[in-house]
């Protein structure tokens, strides 16, 4: 309703009058602050312009969502003694016949009250922002260089590279674009051209901004040094409607150059330089204070015009590079793309570079690769090599990589220079390169670990055929596709890369396939063709013929890749089945929502044998007593203890696609259910649960009882290592073994206090623990992520009783009725049993649907008596075969191929009422005239990137449809999707926001508010030493005497034992100095590589790697969890090379206590030379990982001999 005000005092502004509106409104008899959901009502308010620059005529109207709410406040008003007063006046009422539009209540109804005063202060800094434009005579794009004969302390030169620079009107205009945070540029003559070309800066990727006055014109210049190039932007400057009579308001679109000629120079040249029309620096500054950039210094910088990248410049480099072979072109041209050195650097290398490839291709192209680590560092500006000349750089890296490869033996230069040297059961990963291509770069990366796949293992000796292929925002995020219509350059750059290749050092690349998982993460995988010698020539389309015959989906584009995709899905290699070891079984139940759709069965001897396999690749998992119930390939196979032998059962919903060959066939393993998944709440799940009728103050009491419990933990080692398995943290290290080992020989936590206890008082160790709690803690205040202790995240298996059934008689089976799940919960070291009964809640994610959460009943330990599939199954929930309808289709349109319930027995958290499920049918899928080739795969995947809005829809629970897209290929239409209603954002959301600001954020009432602003611990980031980060100056070596710290003395009588001393010869220890060395340079590597930006803030340091986490702020934490994942593959791939190869730790069961003893002397000798150099990089984490080996060798060795 309306109420109109009057007699307002005339130099009441809008926010004067909303302030005291909400001091009635916002407080009882009208709003309640303590009842539950409790928000204050919204209301708008318009001045009636007064005359002059005054903010009103003395009118106003008010207008309020509820009428009901309305006539009270008006009834309250108009009594004696309870006037409204704004400014010190007393404000007139009246009702207004007039209703609002139904457009307006509508938003005020779903939007909460923003603070007038915020609301006040953001218009101002609008309005400042607003005079603020400077006008550009020029805009340069280049890269800041010094010559070879320059000082250190030189200021950088600028190379312009191209410019822009216009006669007709002014070359640009250089504005904040306040709320969305860019300085951006702007180009075009509103006259004569109907569209506008934008340069678009984020403010983020702004490193530092400096100014300075051109000599001879007196004008004054704007130097930027960017992180990542800006974005290209063009839009229409007039509204218009294109050819399908679509109105094109706010059209857009993005750019991959501005022209022919920046075309050529766009993925080298990207920083900028400005030259101001008639400004003076103070119009600079004020822009940079507006945008909070860091003052401008003034710095002289000459501008040449070098051409660097003129294309006959370029392509006398590139022949140059071709010529070498791939693991030294691929380095070389590395540098070129990402940014490190121009042509002029490399013609200055080149007589160096020629003559060590010469002595040793191998050696050149690992000092090449460890150059590009150290050329990074100093982009970052780091103080080692700030001062540091390209060439200077580069010849103290050779120096440093001979002087290790010098000091080795023949032996341990072969394990360490050679990146063909395999681990002992490690095919399950490779050495790749890596490409990520953005609208105007292609960056090179690797090579680094990397899972494998079926057709790399295939090709093993021809790995460097093959690279990983990403596409990328330019600052390597996630690519966020314009939304306003115009996809072109970008989508014919990106269509390009797909369908015709990309030439890397001399090779084509082109496209080969995909995994499904690398399709949400816009990642394939790209292959050069090669000559094998057996096969012939090698090219992408005789390895996808090779894979199966696809005639069934063959013109079903989304469905032909998907089925091509199960190739290329990361997964270890296990054991190979003859064709007579395994057969074919009906699904249980019918189409499309079968009960064992996905779902296989396996004898527990072909489970034995696959577990064998495993545990030779990942040693760490001989500890474990139980085993697998069951394993995820292609599909899910449960363990069916009537089947004897190796024998293995699939079903139609599994078959896929026609192997050319079944006479024998590899079972690769995706994974292995093991232990229970750790249960949490998340952001979605919330939400339905509140909306179910779960009271905010259950998921509060969680949180703080999960707060509480990370605190603590540090109390013991005991806590602390459960605190890091629950949270799978430092486990590539074997950070929870080692402090599990440590309690067993009697040390605890300094806070244990026993006088029989040895104190932890290892500062890395109690450094580590405190960047997990702040990992975890992070987890719990920014993503809701929350323990559920009453709960287990199971993969789902289907009952097959009603399978048994059918051959013994139902009598004689048990088996689950609808409505009944069966948990068995048991500890994979532990041979105690938990069964869960009663009444629970399973869900799945994405947690879109109030349906997605059902209560069921769990059955608890099966009765005797009866044949029971289930009876021996572990760690997984039992869904059952009985209905029309399968229970796993009603949780978010789930099945039982591998897919993960969460199974809550936590009354509090259960639902008061539930929702019927969704149906969740596929929409049909496009199908074409003809069978499908690549580049309809391409098409797919191109408008799979387009259409990728998952994430937005389990965000804000719209269009439960798009979760299937990837193999029903119907795109989510984004231009159609529901917009958010206001500009703001609730205040749970700005936990990643390195840069908010007050008027962005309001505080929600919903139970994710609550949670955000109930979480009170101080997160003060870890500030490890200068030796933690690669490339700070190392601290003095310690004056302690060798071995006197709290861990040696503890294990000092078990290693005189059996080593006969406790102290080692000097020169011993010093031997160890090479391997240090190498293990320090790839863990540098590991950190500068998977750091997410090249911001000083944003570089990782070593306890990072070694718990497995990266701390620093993204924008995407998907994105963040992508690195995390490759950080912790490429690190443990060194961790085994240093344990397996260096220390030689023997492997299996049968092994000779000569094995072990020479095993633990080697790592006694490694853990001391950790200790004694702990001020270096990297020694802290040699030492952990040389302790982890003490304490095995230790175990094992007391195993054999119990006295």
């Amino acid at each position: 309703m309306e109420i109109a005000l009057s007699d307002l005092d005339y130099s009441a502004t809008k926010w004067d009058v909303k302030r005291a509106l909400a001091e009635v409104l916002h407080k009882p008899p009208f709003h309640d602050p303590e009842s539950h959901k409790a928000r204050p009502m919204n209301f708008e308010v318009f001045l009636n312009d007064g005359p002059g620059s005054l903010p009103n005529d003395g009118t106003a109207v008010l207008i309020l969502p509820d009428r009901a709410f309305g006539e009270r406040f008006f009834k309250w008003a108009i009594r004696p003694g309870k006037h409204l007063r704004v400014c010190g006046r007393t404000v007139w009422l009246k009702m207004r016949e007039k209703r609002p539009p139904n457009w307006r209540v509508t938003v005020l109804f779903k939007t909460p009250f923003l603070d007038p005063t915020v609301e006040a202060e953001r218009e101002a800094i609008l309005d400042r922002v607003k005079r603020l434009d400077i006008i550009l005579d020029a805009i340069q794009f280049g890269v800041y260089y010094r010559c070879p004969n320059d000082p250190p302390s030189a200021h950088r030169r600028f190379s312009n590279e191209y410019e822009i620079r216009r006669v007709d009107t002014f070359s640009g205009r250089l504005c904040l674009d306040y709320d969305r945070k860019i300085l951006r540029i702007e180009m075009g003559n509103c006259v004569s051209e109907d569209t506008s070309t934008h340069i678009a800066i984020d403010l983020a990727t702004i490193r530092k901004i400096c100014y300075g006055v051109n000599g001879a014109t007196r004008q004054y210049y704007a130097c930027l040094d960017l992180f990542n190039p800006p974005r290209f932007e063009r839009y229409e400057m007039y509204r218009s409607y294109g050819k399908e009579k679509r109105d094109h308001k706010g059209f857009q679109e993005r750019l991959t150059s501005l022209d022919r000629a920046h075309n050529s120079v766009k993925q080298f040249a990207y920083q900028m330089r400005l030259v101001l029309n008639g400004a003076s620096s103070s119009a600079l500054k004020e822009l940079c204070r507006e945008a909070g950039i860091t003052r401008p210094a003034k710095v002289p910088i000459d501008v040449q015009n070098c051409g660097f990248f003129r294309p006959e410049t370029m392509d006398g480099v590139r022949e140059w590079i071709e010529a070498f072979d791939l693991p030294v072109a691929f380095q070389l041209e590395a540098l070129l793309h990402n940014g490190l050195a121009n042509t002029g650097d490399l013609w200055d290398l080149r007589t160096d570079i020629e003559a060590l490839y010469e002595e040793d291709p191998s050696f050149t192209a690992d000092v090449l690769r460890h150059f590009h680590e150290k050329l990074h560092s100093k982009a970052r500006g780091e103080a080692k090599y700030r001062n540091e000349s390209v060439v200077a750089c580069f010849k103290s890296t050779v120096e440093a990589d001979r002087k290790i490869a010098e000091s080795l033996t023949n032996e341990d230069a072969d394990s360490l220079t050679d990146e063909g040297v395999e681990l002992p059961g490690s095919s399950g990963a490779i050495k790749c390169y890596h490409v990520i291509v953005t609208p105007t770069r292609t960056l090179l990366e690797g090579p680094f670990d990397t899972q494998s796949n079926r057709v790399v293992r295939k090709y093993h000796e021809y790995r460097d055929y093959f690279v990983r292929l990403e596409f990328r925002e330019e600052n390597r995020m996630s690519f966020k596709w314009p939304d306003k219509h115009g996809r072109g350059p970008i989508k014919d750059r990106f269509i390009d890369v797909l369908k015709n290749g990309i030439r890397i050092a001399g090779r084509l690349y082109r496209f080969l396939g995909y995994s499904n998982s690398g399709l949400r993460e816009h990642t394939a995988w790209f292959m050069a063709d090669f000559v094998h010698p057996d096969e012939g020539l090698v090219t992408p389309d005789k390895i996808r013929a090779d894979l199966g015959d696809f005639e069934k989906v063959i013109r079903i584009p989304s469905k032909y890749a998907a089925r091509i995709a199960q190739a290329f899905s990361g997964t270890d290699p296990s054991v190979r089945i003859r064709r007579d070891q395994w057969d074919r079984i009906d699904d249980l139940g019918t189409h499309p929502y079968e009960h064992t759709d996905g779902q296989g069965t396996i004898s527990p001897g072909l489970r034995d044998e696959i577990w064998a396999v495993l545990v030779k690749a990942q040693p760490d998992k001989a500890r474990l007593t139980l085993k697998p119930s069951a394993v995820r390939f292609k599909g899910i196979v449960a363990v069916d203890e009537r089947l004897e032998g190796v024998c293995m059962r699939l079903r139609p919903s599994m078959d896929k696609f026609q192997a050319r060959d079944e006479s024998e066939a590899e079972i690769e393993i995706a994974k292995a259910f093991v232990y229970p998944g750790t249960a949490r709440l998340c952001r979605p799940l919330i939400m339905v649960l509140e909306d179910l009728g779960v009271r905010n103050e259950a998921f509060l009491a969680l949180q703080n009882q999960a707060m509480c419990a990370v605190v603590t933990a540090i109390d013991t080692l005991d806590s602390t290592a459960a605190l890091l398995r629950k949270h799978d943290l430092g486990h590539h290290f074997g950070l929870r073994w080692v402090l599990q080992h440590l309690a067993a020989h009697g040390m605890g936590m300094p806070k244990e206090g026993a006088a029989q206890r040895a104190a932890v008082d290892d500062a890395f160790v109690l450094r580590l623990v405190r960047c997990a709690q702040s990992h975890i803690l992070r987890e719990i205040k920014h993503e809701a992520r929350i323990p559920i202790p009453n709960a287990h995240q199971l993969v789902g298996v289907a009952d097959e009783g009603p399978a048994w059934a059918k051959e013994v008689g139902e009598e004689n089976v048990l088996c689950l009725r609808k409505g009944e799940i069966f948990v068995c919960i048991q500890q994979p070291d532990s041979d105690e049993c938990e069964y869960i009964q009663g009444q629970v809640s399973i869900s799945r994610s994405p947690h879109i649907h109030p349906g997605d959460v059902q209560r069921v009943k769990a059955i608890g330990k099966p009765p005797d008596g009866k044949l029971c599939f289930f009876r021996n199954l572990r760690n997984v929930v039992v869904l059952p075969s009985v209905g029309e309808r399968s229970l796993a289709s009603c949780l978010a349109g789930g099945d039982v191929d591998g897919d993960e319930f969460l199974v809550i027995k936590d009354q509090t958290l259960l639902p008061t009422h539930c929702s019927e499920p969704a149906e969740y049918v596929g929409v049909e899928p496009r199908k074409l005239d003809s069978p499908s080739t690549v580049d309809d795969i391409c098409d797919f995947f191109l408008e799979y990137m387009q259409s990728d809005v998952v994430g937005l829809v389990a965000d804000q629970h719209l269009k439960i449809a798009a979760v299937d897209y990837p193999k029903n290929g119907v795109p989510v239409d984004l231009e159609n999707m529901p917009k958010p209603v206001i500009r703001i954002k609730p205040d749970w959301k700005k936990g990643e926001d390195n840069d908010p600001r007050p008027g962005d954020y309001y505080e929600s009432t919903r139970a994710l508010g609550q949670l955000f602003r109930n979480f009170t611990f101080d997160m003060k980031p870890i500030v490890p030493p200068p030796s933690s980060y690669p490339n700070e100056t190392p601290e003095p070596p310690s004056s302690a005497r060798p071995l006197s710290d709290s861990i040696s003395r503890t294990l000092q009588r078990a290693i005189s034992q059996h080593l006969g001393h406790f102290t080692n010869a000097e020169a011993d220890v010093c031997a160890l100095e090479p391997l240090f060395r190498y293990y320090a340079e790839e863990l540098r590597y590991v950190c500068l590589t998977h750091a997410l930006s090249d911001r000083a803030e944003a570089r990782l340091c070593e306890e990072e790697v070694v718990v497995g986490t990266i701390l620093a702020k993204s924008a995407q934490p998907r994105w963040r969890k992508e690195r995390m994942y490759r950080m912790r593959v490429h690190a443990g791939q060194l961790v085994r090379h240093v344990k397996q190869v260096r220390l030689r730790v023997p492997q299996g069961k049968e092994v000779a206590e000569e094995e072990l003893v020479g095993a633990l002397r080697r790592a006694w000798l490694a853990w001391d030379y950790g200790m004694r150099n702990r001020g270096v990089f990297g020694a802290a984490s040699f030492s952990l990982i040389a302790l982890g080996v003490v304490l095995e060798m230790l175990d094992k060795l007391g195993k054999m001999d119990p006295e």
